[in-house]
């Protein structure tokens, strides 16, 4: 509540605006603003107002940003692992500065110096050129990197996140820049096999927040970075792995470990005639990739209805595309017929030449996409437990659609793999602090999902009021949802501060 007050100064009375609200049940004065003396108002009302400058800034990310970084410290780690000593704008101003961006509008090195000319990081840093990133950079090594990343995230599992599950993928962007260490050609998740890629993993949380990341070349399968990661994880943490990472060393690497894994159903048809019914489950042992293993095999009506509509939709699209191939009646129409439908993996299931379908193969394919086949070393939790966590792993996935379709990675300019994994390593911090942003946000209250946090920021601006005497700084919200943002972030302190 806001009221006026009078207040003196020796001779001299004037206006003063007070707000108050009950603590603990008691009135208290929680903020108190000087209006001035009567004839200081009177002039103010009086003059004419054009001498008022005005200036808003896109304020949101900026300021959330800021609020993360008091919580787990970044800047001052990244500080003090670089070892800054000059003066002005440290590793770790550039780091927040970076993040800043990204989570606002993502620009190349040099496009953050025209995105800062209309956020409020401007008034932070001032004017900062492509070179000075660079400059960064080119200090940053794989050794601080690591360090960097194992200290931020002991940072965040003390601020009460739950890590005892961990989810791990991997995933790749695509790159127009021409093939180094980095950049090579690879399986492609968006399917441009015709450009080099960027591929990185992530080990997260079920509140999709990454405790630890990585980024390496193109071509290099995920499997291989597998025994980086669990090197990595608490070795308390149960593990929620993909198809991707199943092999003999891998899961003897995972010891003692408790862990979930799934099975390729295609390389054990018994689990597919087991007399499982629609919704439910079945168990067995079985000796797999070196070791006994608890085997669950369950059938899921969701799951089928998915797979068997995406499934139709590439059958009838590679059926029609081979049916064009064959009709040219060029000499090579069946050659190249056979080698697209292999890369559909359709190739025992269309015939060629004549195009039929092998309804026996095809009725078998159907039946297995509503089933899936989980391989585990945990014997304490009940079959529906099992399914149920590894059913959560698509919060990692989560991580990489908000991470792609937000292009929290792009652009990616730099020509040296060393710049490379620095890019990407700064990208994905910037999500993490982005996942923080959010989870504090739903904590307080469930009112934003993790990608519209991004859009909710920018709903949050910074507007100054500047005469020549003095200049007023305060938030504006352009909706309530990004009003009510501000107030669980508590962003008006950092304005304030």
């Amino acid at each position: 509540m806001a009221y006026f007050a009078y207040k003196r100064s020796g001779r001299n009375r004037y206006l003063v605006i007070r707000w108050k609200k009950r603590i603990n049940g008691i009135p208290t004065i929680v903020k108190e603003v000087s209006v001035g003396t009567a004839d200081d108002l009177a002039e103010t009302i009086d003059r004419n107002l054009s001498g008022i400058r005005i200036a808003a800034y896109s304020g949101g990310s900026t300021l959330c940003v800021l609020r993360i970084d008091h919580m787990i410290g970044m800047k001052g780690i990244v500080d003090s692992i670089v070892d800054h000593h000059d003066r002005g704008m440290s590793p770790g101003d550039y780091f927040l500065l970076f993040i800043m961006n990204r989570l606002s509008d993502p620009a190349s090195k040099d496009g953050i110096e025209r995105w800062m000319t209309r956020d409020y990081a401007s008034t932070l840093y001032g004017k900062r050129g492509s070179q000075d990133f660079w400059n960064l950079m080119d200090r940053i090594t794989d050794d601080h990197m690591n360090l960097i990343m194992k200290a931020v995230s002991e940072k965040v599992r003390a601020m009460g996140y739950d890590f005892s599950r961990i989810f791990v993928d991997a995933s790749n962007m695509y790159t127009f820049m021409k093939e180094n260490d980095m950049a090579r050609k690879g399986h492609n998740k968006r399917h441009r096999y015709d450009l080099n890629q960027i591929s990185y993993y992530i080990a997260a949380n079920c509140d999709y927040i990454p405790l630890f990341w990585n980024s390496y070349a193109g071509n290099i399968h995920d499997s291989r970075t597998f025994p980086e990661m669990i090197g990595q994880i608490p070795e308390d943490a149960l593990i929620i792995f993909d198809r991707g990472y199943n092999s003999s060393d891998n899961v003897n690497l995972l010891g003692n470990r408790r862990y979930i894994g799934a099975l390729t159903l295609s390389d054990h048809m018994d689990l597919v005639d087991m007399p499982v019914h629609m919704d439910s489950s079945m168990e067995t042992e079985r000796k797999v990739y070196g070791k006994n293993h608890r085997i669950i095999v369950y059938r899921s009506s969701k799951l089928q209805e998915r797979r068997v509509r995406s499934f139709m939709k590439t059958f009838r699209k590679a059926y029609m595309k081979v049916k064009r191939i064959m009709e040219t009646g060029d000499s090579d129409a069946v050659d190249k017929a056979r080698i697209y439908l292999e890369s559909q993996n359709l190739n025992e299931t269309i015939m060629i030449p004549d195009l039929t379908v092998d309804h026996v193969r095809m009725s078998r394919r159907l039946k297995m996409l509503g089933m899936n086949a989980l391989f585990t070393s945990i014997s304490d939790l009940r079959a529906e437990e099992i399914i149920d966590l590894y059913r959560k792993r698509n919060r990692v996935e989560h991580c990489f659609r908000t991470i792609n379709n937000m292009d929290m990675a792009f652009p990616l300019y730099h020509r040296t793999p060393q710049k490379i994994r620095v890019h990407m390593f700064m990208s994905l911090l910037a999500y993490l602090f982005l996942s923080l942003i959010y989870n504090e946000i739903h904590r307080a209250k469930e009112i934003v999902s993790l990608p519209s946090t991004v859009d909710i920021m920018k709903d949050i601006m910074v507007v100054y009021a500047a005469n020549k005497r003095k200049v007023i700084g305060r938030l504006d919200f352009k909706s309530e949802i990004g009003r009510e943002v501000g107030s669980i972030m508590k962003l008006d302190q950092l304005l304030e501060g």
